[in-house]
């Protein structure tokens, strides 16, 4: 009986080792373009329930035929920038991808309210600029092309007339200014969102049900329309490291603005 104790220790140990000394994942098979999608909701919750890593594929091979593509879903629902930090070298770099766009909206919807004090905000900006400089300046050093969206939506009104526009206004140039300064390519799926709504939408005032589910997380249209910005965004990359660039689908909305 005295040996068990120390016996199922040495077994844990050994496991902990194990673990801890385990490879990281072999890269992609020559030839085969891996893309990591990080992120929250907006990632895992639009390509579970409506498909938007299936939708950004097929857009992509039809401009780039016979392209082989490994696509990989790293979104957990609620993640903020400073948890895609934490995680970062094991949910995406570890994977050694070609490129990784990263969507998520959940500092803005979840963490800082409509109505929070001048003091209290500049804090949490503050913070997440720090985090997504600290993200970007690690995976420019590690992969080759990265793209960064949202927030897109919180709530589905004219813009300017929803609760939270000024709050998702904002981290939306916080991500356009450090994309920007980390020469990073950033595509506003925001104003995509709106100029689409204005279009299909106009003169209805409903907080969702045309793009989003709940005013935030996408319904099929939605996701449709991010897929179709993603795509552009990667087909842009792939068409200027091909020797003979393959034409481009174009996205229904505004095309990405890169940098």
């Amino acid at each position: 009986m005295p040996r068990l104790p120390r016996f199922v220790t040495l077994l844990a140990a050994a496991a902990a080792a194990g673990s801890a000394c385990a490879p990281a994942a072999s890269p992609a098979p020559p030839g085969v373009e891996r893309v990591v999608f990080v992120g929250d909701s907006l990632v895992n919750r639009s390509d579970q329930d409506h498909g938007l890593l299936g939708l950004v594929r097929r857009t992509i091979e039809r401009s780039h035929p016979g392209l082989a593509l490994d696509l990989v879903n790293s979104g957990v629902n609620g993640d903020c920038v400073a948890d895609i930090r934490t995680r970062l070298a094991e949910d995406v770099l570890a994977l050694r991808p070609a490129a990784v766009v990263l969507y998520w909206d959940s500092d803005a919807a979840d963490v800082e309210d409509a109505g929070e004090s001048p003091a209290r905000s500049r804090s949490l900006r503050a913070a997440y600029e720090r985090d997504l400089a600290a993200v970007l300046a690690a995976l420019r050093e590690a992969v080759p092309h990265v793209i960064v969206s949202g927030p897109t939506l919180f709530g589905e009104r004219p813009r300017g007339r929803n609760p939270k526009d000024h709050v998702l206004d904002s981290y939306a140039e916080i991500n356009r200014r450090v994309c920007h300064a980390h020469q990073v390519v950033w595509i506003d799926t925001r104003r995509a969102a709106f100029d689409w709504l204005g279009e299909h939408a106009q003169g209805r005032e409903r907080d969702s049900g045309y793009l989003t589910e709940d005013g935030e997380h996408l319904n099929r249209a939605g996701t449709e329309l991010v897929a179709a910005e993603m795509a552009y965004a990667i087909g842009r990359w792939l068409s200027r490291r091909a020797a003979a660039p393959a034409a481009l689908v174009e996205p229904p909305a505004l095309n990405p603005v890169a940098f």
